[in-house]
């Protein structure tokens, strides 16, 4: 006796053969059996000779990719927003641009750097810079435009090696920190020699205030407070000395306010230090990033009339303006104003902000910021540029060098 199921595989459908068993399809499974139908591609290819794997990835027609790449355009447009300033904004909304001029490129013809760390304004508005790598110092005017410059690679007077910081003193002498001698030597607004101070360490920055103190800070960490005529009045340490590395260098830019406070950029604990002339720590504060999610890497600062605070952020390229007690006030500059790796800073007294860029493989320039409304440029309407450019290198750069260029905005 044969009960059902036996008679149907034996006498319906043959005896060696059984009904295959077929899983449901899925909802994925439908979508790539129909995605050819619903989505087809507008200029379908020939041949494709990929495989069948990376057909499916990049296909625009399967219903994943399509979507995914929708997803992944409006990801790119935004993230492109957040990075570039629209080239053509509102007519109702635009502004005049704050960066008037950028002065100069990595090369040793004059009015070009190589690695400048040191600058300062004098009363009229020049601009002092340390070209040191160079082993001199260049004098601009408060337009970018070069007008003298003194130095040489020596130990002479008058000569330099390794310039790495400049202050102005209230009679307009000039100091210059010489990393390569370890002194400081004090000209001339022209560059005319008048005395040596010697050090132990090796320099970094110099401020002077109006008393004709000269406060010096050096690779050990610590800083050194002069007189006039350079007699030794304090030393005292900064930052406390790496244990594990006793040798290294520490490099912090300094300057002082109205109180004849020493003001000290510790990059090393990423601080706004406050000292004063004895060594006691008056008052500290951490620069604060302005984007969730960002460090602050401060390098130069300097001091506004009303004392408040202006530091420089290399790392995110960005410039703000703190209170003596570190409250953020405002963010002066920005990527969008074409700022790049701030090494130091000062702001002149026709109110333009100064400052020097370099790195390693970038340029290596000198860059003048609308701050205040001045003179030189209040009736100059927003869309006037200009680019000038040196068409032929200067005479005595060296191979390689680019000419010195000035692009006024």
């Amino acid at each position: 006796m044969v009960d059902y199921l036996s008679r149907y595989r034996m006498y319906g459908l043959g005896y060696n053969h059984t009904l295959p068993r077929h899983p449901i399809p899925s909802y994925r499974d439908i979508y790539r059996e129909n995605a050819p139908l619903l989505f087809r591609p507008r200029n379908p290819l020939s041949h494709d000779c990929r495989e069948e794997v990376m057909k499916e990835h990049t296909d625009p027609g399967l219903w994943e990719a399509h979507i995914l790449a929708k997803g992944l355009n409006k990801t790119y447009e935004s993230l492109a927003d957040l990075h570039h300033k629209d080239r053509d904004p509102p007519a109702e909304k635009s502004g005049p641009d704050k960066l008037l001029y950028t002065v100069g490129s990595r090369g040793r013809a004059a009015g070009n750097f190589s690695y400048p760390r040191g600058l300062a304004i004098n009363s009229n508005g020049d601009i002092y810079i340390a070209d040191t790598q160079n082993h001199r110092v260049q004098i601009f005017n408060t337009c970018g435009v070069l007008k003298s410059h003194f130095g040489g690679r020596g130990r002479g007077k008058g000569q330099l090696v390794d310039p790495s910081g400049v202050g102005i003193m209230p009679n307009d002498d000039v100091v210059v920190a010489e990393k390569g001698n370890r002194r400081l030597q004090v000209v001339t607004s022209s560059g005319k020699h008048k005395y040596f101070v010697e050090l132990e360490c090796q320099p970094f920055c110099v401020a002077c205030d109006s008393f004709y103190n000269i406060a010096v800070s050096t690779y050990s960490g610590e800083v050194e407070l002069y007189r006039r005529g350079g007699k030794l009045v304090n030393r005292f340490r900064v930052t406390p000395q790496n244990e594990d590395d006793p040798d290294r260098k520490m490099a912090m830019n300094i300057a002082v306010n109205s109180k004849g406070e020493i003001i000290v950029s510790d990059s090393n604990e990423n601080l706004i230090k406050f000292f004063n002339h004895k060594g006691d720590l008056l008052y500290k504060f951490k620069p604060v990033s302005t984007q969730e999610g960002l460090g602050v890497g401060n390098t130069g600062i300097c001091v506004t009339p009303l004392d408040q605070i202006v530091v420089a952020d290399g790392l995110n390229h960005l410039v703000n303006v703190y209170t003596e007690r570190g409250v953020l006030l405002q963010q002066m500059y920005s990527p969008i104003d074409d700022v790049g790796a701030i090494q130091t800073c000062a702001l002149g007294p026709e109110g333009h902000f100064v400052v020097t860029e370099f790195t390693a493989n970038g340029r290596h320039c000198l860059k003048i910021f609308r701050y205040r409304e001045c003179d030189c440029h209040k009736n100059r309407p927003p869309s006037a540029k200009r680019i000038s450019r040196s068409s032929t290198p200067a005479r005595g750069s060296s191979r390689g060098s680019t000419p010195s260029s000035v692009v006024s905005r």
